[in-house]
């Protein structure tokens, strides 16, 4: 079996806090789009889906503000504190201006601008990529929830792409619940003003077809949002308020409409209520390892869900040739994916390793503990034992760094895993 060098996960996870943290209010980072004519400086509270500097050429550019990336990145934050205990102010401020930043772009009173404003400075070559000047100036109330990006200074997304996103905000609001909870000293003005707002946004919306977490459409419901949707009112109900009682309508509403997305061929979740039979995906795990149940309708170690990890593993396990012979394999996102050729990726393989560790301090299970660790050590050796910024992607033959180079949704991830194994060892240990 192998397993993960421990010297390389302690500097893995200073360099997964440090690339975090680079990418966290990046003021000191401007990013100047030729095609567009668009200089953007990040605003203060902002989040970089990554930091690097790309054109698509083949790298993509992922310089913008992701409302699902940036509320994986906001849960990971007392991890990243943990990793470095003298990043303690920086990070409390940050959550103060992420706060900030996350009210000014959901604001309901904003109202979109009446002209895309990079129609005066687009290249010929650059114009099919403009969002619509009508789509734009009809943004207004709750819109602006629905939108899954924000240019990293805050301003709207004046590029075409899938609307509207519904994970965003459930997720953001079970992040910010989260965090608070566990870093009291981070409780900031607005805090609990942005979870409220998010929460009155789900509940107008949970359950709709929207864009998936993957951006692909067409919208449906799919098993990844619905969850996160679950998650979050659930959240929300076990908290004081006069919504606690509509919340757990709506979380018992979303139970009942995911058993249309159960599917008899293997036990597991479908990717969407829509999908057909036995389309699967790995973003229903991440959800169901986003909630982190013990049990319940989404419990980690429920049959529904053991049959969803263990379907997908099955699949990718024969897809990927660098997983041959391999005790737990590469996880990519779904077996059809084209994305950059479809390939394993780092946030869900890392995903997979954390859901097993949790699993096995469950369940005291040895087999899904060596899972986990083979897992980790496969990333080990995607990085060469070297740490540092982790891709989005590796090879799916070769296992070279592929796609984004530096994701901040990866460093999250390593991070989680990272805790996860930390707790796993000692349940392990407790349990001989």
């Amino acid at each position: 079996m192998g397993r993960p060098d421990p010297d390389w996960i302690e500097a893995q996870r200073l360099a997964s806090a440090g690339a975090m943290r680079n990418a966290c209010s990046a003021t000191h980072l401007a990013r100047h789009r030729d095609g567009f004519g668009w200089t953007v400086r990040p605003a203060a509270g902002s989040i970089l889906a990554s930091p690097r500097i790309a054109n698509w050429d083949p790298e993509p550019d992922y310089f913008h503000h992701w409302i699902r990336d940036s509320a994986i990145i906001l849960r990971a934050i007392p991890l990243a504190l943990q990793a470095e205990p003298g990043s303690r102010p920086f990070w409390l401020g940050f959550i103060a201006d992420f706060v900030r930043f996350s009210l000014f772009i959901s604001d309901p009173g904003r109202t979109g601008p009446s002209v895309n404003p990079l129609r005066g400075t687009t290249r010929q070559s650059h114009l099919r990529f403009l969002r619509p000047d009508a789509e734009l100036a009809a943004l207004t109330g709750d819109d602006w929830q629905g939108e899954p990006r924000v240019a990293a200074d805050g301003s709207p997304d004046p590029e075409k792409w899938g609307r509207p996103q519904d994970d965003g905000p459930a997720l953001r609001a079970s992040a910010l619940i989260s965090v608070l909870a566990e870093l009291p000293d981070a409780d900031c003005p607005g805090g609990e003003d942005l979870i409220a707002r998010d929460l009155a946004h789900l509940l107008k919306v949970a359950g709709r077809p929207s864009i998936g977490p993957w951006e692909e459409a067409p919208a449906r419901r799919t098993t990844f949002t619905l969850i996160v949707q679950w998650d979050a009112l659930e959240r929300g109900s076990r908290r004081e308020g006069a919504k606690a009682e509509v919340m757990r309508h709506a979380t018992d509403r979303i139970a009942s409409l995911m058993q249309a997305a159960e599917d008899a061929a293997t036990g597991g979740w479908r990717e969407s209520i829509e999908a057909p039979a036995g389309h699967l995906d790995s973003a229903t795990c991440l959800a169901i390892l986003h909630a982190r149940r013990k049990d319940g309708p989404f419990a980690m170690t429920s049959s529904r869900s053991l049959a969803t990890i263990a379907a997908l593993e099955k699949r990718f396990a024969r897809l990927y040739p660098i997983n041959e012979a391999r005790r737990a394999p590469a996880i990519g996102r779904w077996a059809e994916d084209v994305y950059f050729d479809g390939n394993p990726w780092y946030p869900t393989t890392l995903g997979f390793a954390e859901l097993h560790y949790r699993i096995s301090t469950l369940t005291r299970d040895p087999d899904a503990f060596a899972r986990a660790e083979e897992q980790m050590h496969l990333i080990e050796e995607m990085v060469a034992g070297k740490a540092g910024p982790l891709p989005e992607q590796f090879h799916r033959r070769t296992g070279a760094p592929t796609s984004c180079l530096d994701l901040t949704w990866s460093a999250a991830a390593f991070l989680e895993a990272a805790a996860a194994r930390d707790a796993a060892i000692q349940a392990m240990g407790a349990a001989r």
